[in-house]
């Protein structure tokens, strides 16, 4: 019924193109070409080829008739959101135009069209953890709105993006039936894909909780081959990849005959840092080589030697024999 009365409105409306004022005859008369060649592809049900020739004609000039006809096109293809988008916006042109745009009949019939296309839409009911996460839907952001003090996101009416950000706490979504990927990011995050197939009328609920995903430290040395640890755990030889919680570590490298490395490296979810210790060769100070105590041993003998000579005692002499005048000759 609302496919062949396409048809008739198409040359109805194609009929209030012609007949309106216009200063520019040319924009007047390819809008009704347009239009007349979207009527003739409806009976051909040729919908895409239709669509796309009723936007042709909307875009010189904009007419509720031409609107709703656009809605028509996407119902009959299944792409009921934007079907209820565009029956909506022609009774809002219509309103705009004084009520002038639409018979009371065909204005009845769009009220019945987005009553029908809402009834046909499926619901998604989702709450996603952490706050601030991205939202996709088959590759597309979603449209945003409220109802009732509501979040509400409209999916399938906007072209092909990254996604938006999604609301806060739990929201709703309305899109078409059938099957969906649902993508959800967030920075330090993994990203949860969901595959889902909704029935026309039906509601699902989904709570989504996004995983944290670990970090990553890289640790280098030079040369290579020392030993690392993090805080105190040995983790092995350097070059060498650690995936861990995101937090603060303590990374030390050491290697014999090379002063120890040490450094602070906080690292965030998702992360990746990289830490090279280049190592100093270890020169020990003079005391700690074996050649000075060596050598110090031999000063150190001399010196005991030489003290020994100039302290000890001088030893008594005997008594010199005098002979015997009693003289005796002490040499100096």
């Amino acid at each position: 019924m609302l496919l062949r009365r396409v048809a008739l409105l198409a040359f109805a409306a194609a009929l209030l193109l012609a007949s309106s004022a216009s200063a520019d005859e040319a924009d007047t008369k390819g809008a009704r070409d347009a239009f007349l060649r979207g009527a003739k592809l409806v009976r051909e049900a040729q919908w895409a080829e239709a669509l796309a020739a009723f936007e042709e004609s909307a875009k010189v000039r904009p007419h509720a008739v031409t609107t709703f006809n656009i809605g028509a096109c996407h119902r009959a293809t299944g792409r009921y959101m934007l079907a209820r988008r565009d029956f909506e916006r022609a009774l809002r042109e219509h309103k705009k135009s004084g009520e002038k745009e639409l018979s009371p009949a065909l204005a009845e019939e769009t009220r019945r069209a987005v009553d029908e296309v809402t009834k046909l839409q499926a619901t998604w009911d989702l709450e996603l953890l952490p706050d601030e996460a991205t939202l996709s839907i088959d590759g597309a952001p979603l449209e945003a709105f409220t109802v009732d003090d509501r979040s509400v996101l409209l999916a399938g009416t906007l072209p092909p993006g990254p996604g938006a950000p999604a609301p806060k706490g739990a929201f709703r979504v309305l899109l078409d039936p059938g099957n969906h990927v649902l993508t959800v990011s967030r920075r330090g995050f993994a990203d949860a894909v969901r595959n889902e197939t909704l029935a026309p009328g039906t509601t699902k609920s989904l709570r989504l909780e996004l995983d944290k995903l670990p970090a990553t430290l890289r640790v280098a040395s030079a040369p290579e081959g020392g030993q690392v640890t993090l805080d105190d755990f040995d983790v092995g030889l350097a070059p060498l990849t650690i995936s861990r919680p995101a937090g603060r570590y303590r990374v030390t490298v050491k290697k014999k005959g090379f002063l120890p490395f040490e450094t602070q490296a906080v690292v965030d979810p998702g992360q990746t840092v990289d830490v090279t210790a280049k190592l100093s060769v270890d020169k020990p100070s003079l005391v700690q080589r074996w050649w000075f105590w060596a050598g110090a041993g031999v000063v150190l003998a001399g010196a005991a030697t030489t003290t020994y000579f100039l302290t000890r005692p001088e030893p008594e002499r005997p008594p010199v024999d005098g002979g015997g005048l009693g003289w005796a000759v002490r040499a100096p």
